[in-house]
């Protein structure tokens, strides 16, 4: 990766003035683009798009190679989503089949089915035609071969069909505004050389300012000249964005720019620069203890654990995505980002996190409960670990990605009664445990001989199984012994095993003396079917 041979890869920006030269080659830079792209789709490789072009467009070689680039790219990215988008409508087939095959046997059985059932039934039509639907639509994905994507937007091109309703008075109102949104956007890859790049050069002026040096493409030079200036400012601040820029200039990074129009702020336009800088040697050592983290859907638990495995300092981080913007919800999870690599950095120890993905739970979200989608609609656990690696990436702090197997479950028997802890805080002690590979071994009394041999995960599979079944609520497994037990006396007969009676007369004389002996494990390992 780029960012292990050349430094950490770091992004500054900045507004500047709007220039006539910068829509006429946002305009045709993009419209190229596009060309390529499709003559990527017909066959030609990206060193032929790079050859040609120089003489079909009039350009120099660094822009062509640009532009191919860009195209590789792009067309990377979209052949990307098109796998993503095949398995997540195989996800959703599988789903609706499987809740379709429930529903058909559930009801096949019923003789005089109630007013739910019609309902069920009348359902079912309208799940087997959106399987049908989502069939077509995965044989028309396989099949294709164009990778297709709009340019401008889909919503704004079939603005044109509804011009009215948009706000448009005629066609040419919505022309202006396709081709405007069709543009305003070029690019131009670093090298390692004098001012970062060969056709875009930045230079340091004094102080704050700065300067792009702009080589035109030669189609526009006999009208706006050879070169454009564009001056702009860049301070600094806690990301030392400024001495970060000066070192990759001093030190002739590669430096990627990329000039842009921003609609949404008053058509101004901005540039983005992407180079690199000296890489944070990470400082942080389980030496010092470790910090496990649970994201939740409106919190984040946290609990600091020693190197011993003891925990020492625990805390709950809350936030709320409802009602919030996606910017202002990214600034809530740099926030967030913020604290805990925070105390990482005061007690000089590494954070472990869970590696979760929920892209098929998010594909057959239609199927799950309406609590369950809300919580999932609201993870955000891809922008967290984004966050967090980059956060982390800078100040030199280690993270470390375990697999989340069981954390939960091992938290709450293991340590929540242990330390007093809520579900969440044992999880996040949990996480942190794995990370310093710190034995995970179940209580004695839910192991079955057969398990010795087997991984320490086995037990725990069979207890969250079990756990699940019987839909234990959490704050009963404070005392999880026996709350085990009162399942199996609770749940059996008197006089159907021989074992039964005696299970109820203990029972019965611990309500009568009023005693609370300690459970005994045998009623634990008959639960679990021992």
């Amino acid at each position: 990766m780029p960012s292990q041979s050349k430094g950490l890869m770091i992004g500054v920006e900045a507004k500047i003035k709007d220039h006539p030269a910068l829509n006429v080659l946002g305009n045709q830079y993009e419209s190229i683009r596009r060309t390529g792209l499709n003559d990527l789709q017909r066959g030609m490789s990206e060193i032929a798009i790079e050859k040609s072009y120089q003489s079909r467009f009039n350009l120099q070689w660094a822009w062509a190679d640009a532009i191919a680039t860009e195209v590789k790219q792009t067309y990377s990215q979209l052949s990307t989503a098109k796998k993503l988008n095949i398995a997540r409508i195989t996800e959703q087939i599988r789903k609706k089949t499987k809740r379709a095959k429930s529903i058909f046997k559930s009801l096949s059985k019923v003789k005089n089915p109630t007013v739910k059932q019609k309902n069920q039934a009348s359902g079912l039509k309208s799940k087997l035609l959106k399987i049908e639907s989502l069939k077509k639509q995965w044989e028309q994905l396989e099949s294709s071969q164009k990778l297709h994507i709009c340019f401008g937007s889909k919503k704004l091109f079939n603005a044109q069909y509804h011009l009215k309703e948009n706000g448009y008075s005629n066609h040419e109102e919505w022309l202006h505004d396709w081709r405007k949104k069709r543009g305003g956007r070029f690019f131009c890859v670093g090298k390692s050389q004098h001012g970062g790049g060969t056709m875009i050069k930045i230079f340091h002026v004094n102080g704050d300012d700065f300067k792009a040096v702009v080589t035109l493409p030669r189609f526009m030079q006999s009208e706006h000249g050879k070169t454009l200036e564009i001056p702009f400012q860049v301070a600094e601040c806690r990301r030392r964005r400024k001495s970060s820029l000066l070192y990759a200039i001093e030190t002739q990074k590669p430096i990627t720019v990329q000039i842009f129009r921003r609609e949404h702020k008053s058509d101004n336009w901005y540039i983005h620069l992407t180079t690199y800088v000296q890489e944070i040697p990470v400082t942080t050592s389980f030496d010092n203890g470790c910090i496990g983290v649970d994201f939740n859907r409106d919190s984040v638990e946290w609990a600091y654990v020693l190197s011993d495995g003891n925990i020492k300092e625990r805390g709950k981080i809350s936030f709320k995505w409802k009602g919030f913007s996606s910017g202002q919800r990214q600034v809530m999870m740099r926030n967030l980002v913020v604290k805990l690599s925070d105390l990482a950095f005061d007690y000089q120890c590494p954070i472990a996190i869970e590696s979760l993905d929920f892209s098929k739970r998010k594909a057959s979200m239609s199927e799950a409960s309406k609590a369950y989608n809300l919580m999932l609609s609201n993870l955000s656990t891809s922008t967290f670990r984004e966050a967090l690696f980059s956060r982390c990436k800078r100040y030199g702090i280690g993270l470390h990605k375990v697999n989340p197997a069981f954390t939960s479950v091992i938290g709450m028997i293991k340590f929540m009664p242990r330390y007093g802890l809520n579900s969440g805080t044992a999880a996040a002690m949990t996480i942190a445990r794995r990370a310093m590979g710190m034995s995970e071994r179940a209580p004695q009394c839910l192991v079955k001989p057969e398990d010795l041999a087997r991984h320490s995960w086995t037990t725990w599979n069979r207890v969250a199984r079990y756990l699940k079944s019987n839909k234990v609520r959490r704050s009963k497994l404070f005392d999880w012994m026996k709350t085990l037990e009162e399942i199996v006396l609770v749940g059996s007969d008197a006089g159907e095993t021989d074992s039964t009676p005696s299970l109820a007369s203990k029972q019965s004389n611990r309500q009568k003396t009023g005693n609370s002996p300690s459970p005994d494990p045998k009623y634990v390992q008959l639960c679990l079917g021992f």
